[in-house]
């Protein structure tokens, strides 16, 4: 299984996931080219699910096949990706049977990001675009809690991969480090790399245990400090708006005079 997050903050965008592959009930995190990230002409992806899909996507990049060229400018291109991959999976490959089921299936789960945006991809091949951040695989409840609550407090996009990845990490059995994470640039697309499909740059960095929040300096931690006391003075000072709204209301609704009190009989 695997986790896999991509943050969007401030204009850049990064992308991480772990290194743990299962067979069964056994693992490892240590294979030849265990990046689970994928660089294509135009984007970065990665899967989460059957490793046979990652097989699938080496096989057609090493053999140019046309669907490797789309530029993934929007969501429909991102559709039109998937949806050649899952006719060569049913033309080519065989692996595909749909019998009587309505909707496809792909098995796995992707997230696919530029450098500008970032899409999900379901199994059954419906694309999403995430505004600030997404989180596939085993253990994204987890990611996703994470980054919920941190991305309004920590600047540092790659940071917020990296504990929103050991949040998964950490509670879920299917997720494990080592752990990479790469800042997503214009200028790492655009030609195909010598050096093949793992091949991701020198953007990479491979992070191999759990540090959490104490990799943050003291001035980072004073700031996230000084963060969450403005967001609790922000909460309490609206909080006490509305009592004292409330209070008026209530005060100006005990001394108006009840219709008619006035008048004598």
């Amino acid at each position: 299984m695997t986790i896999l997050v991509a943050v969007k903050k401030n204009g850049r965008i990064w992308m991480g996931a772990d290194r743990i592959t299962t067979f069964g009930s056994e693992y490892t995190t240590d294979l030849v080219n265990a990046s689970k990230i994928i660089k294509l002409k135009h984007a970065y992806l990665a899967t989460s699910g059957y490793t046979l899909l990652d097989n699938i996507i080496e096989h057609l990049y090493e053999h140019n096949h046309k669907m490797m060229e789309s530029e993934f400018k929007n969501r429909a291109q991102v559709f039109q990706f998937f949806l050649e991959m899952f006719t060569e999976m049913k033309k080519t490959y065989t692996l595909v049977d749909t019998g009587k089921e309505t909707y496809a299936g792909i098995y796995n789960v992707f997230l696919l990001v530029t450098p500008k945006s970032i899409y999900g991809v379901s199994n059954n091949l419906s694309v999403h675009e995430y505004d600030r951040y997404a989180a596939k695989g085993a253990g994204s409840d987890y990611s996703q809690g994470t980054l919920y609550a941190l991305y309004d407090l920590i600047d540092d996009g790659h940071e917020l991969a990296r504990v929103a990845l050991e949040a998964a990490c950490h509670f879920s059995i299917y997720c494990k480090e080592p752990i990479d994470i790469l800042e997503v640039k214009a200028s790492d697309f655009g030609q195909r790399e010598p050096g093949g499909y793992k091949s991701v740059g020198s953007n990479l960095s491979t992070i191999p245990s759990r540090t959490g929040m104490a990799k943050f300096s003291l001035v980072e931690k004073e700031k996230l400090k000084s963060k969450l006391q403005s967001a609790k003075d922000d909460s309490g000072s609206n909080g006490a708006k509305h009592t004292t709204k409330a209070k008026t209301s209530a005060t100006k609704k005990s001394t108006k005079k009840p219709s008619g009190s006035s008048k004598k009989r």
